[in-house]
């Protein structure tokens, strides 16, 4: 895989993280107020990354270009990532979904191998922010990793609040194990 096609695909599960956590605010809005507020938060954080990720593909694309390949192993977490997302998607769309189906998707995203893509991409951006001499630009990526821990933090905050089931707050609790910044 060229370094090119990990940005596409990882711009297309953001964009596709960020559309199911906004559709999830509109569908579950109605059981409170601060449920729709915390999908919402999710669904901006999803497409704050796709910007950044956006932003730091020109900057690889003029430092070093897009060409280079990428290790195998990424190939085979992008198509697992998109095989769990259709599934997830299918269940959202179809609008039968309750709040504790909502957190247990939330939570199988955010554990998901997206994240080692995440930050494989954002190593990339780092080294041609080196390269390019724009070093002002490394405490944005820094921050990002900050947000990263901060998403997950809500999604725990959230699943403890409104999710009525102990076993869906131990497997978001475990989320923070499986974050390795």
């Amino acid at each position: 895989m060229k370094l090119s096609e990990v940005f596409n695909s990882c711009q297309e599960i953001e964009l596709r993280h960020a559309k199911l956590y906004a559709t999830l605010s509109l569908l579950l809005g109605d059981v409170d107020e601060r449920v729709a507020r915390f999908w919402e938060k999710m669904s901006t954080e999803e497409w704050q990354h796709y910007i950044l990720v956006d932003f730091g593909r020109s900057l690889c694309a003029k430092t070093f270009g897009l060409d280079e390949p990428t290790t195998e192993v990424l190939d085979a977490s992008i198509q697992k990532i998109l095989q769990g997302l259709e599934e997830h998607e299918r269940k959202v769309n179809s609008g039968e979904i309750t709040l504790n189906e909502a957190f247990e998707i939330a939570i199988e995203i955010e554990g998901s191998e997206a994240d080692e893509i995440y930050m494989y991409l954002l190593s990339c951006i780092r080294k041609a922010i080196y390269q390019s001499d724009q070093i002002y630009l490394i405490s944005r990526i820094s921050q990002v990793q900050k947000d990263m821990v901060a998403h997950i933090d809500h999604l725990i905050d959230a699943t403890r609040k409104f999710a009525k089931d102990p076993d869906l707050v131990r497997k978001a609790h475990s989320l923070k194990n499986h974050h390795h910044h």
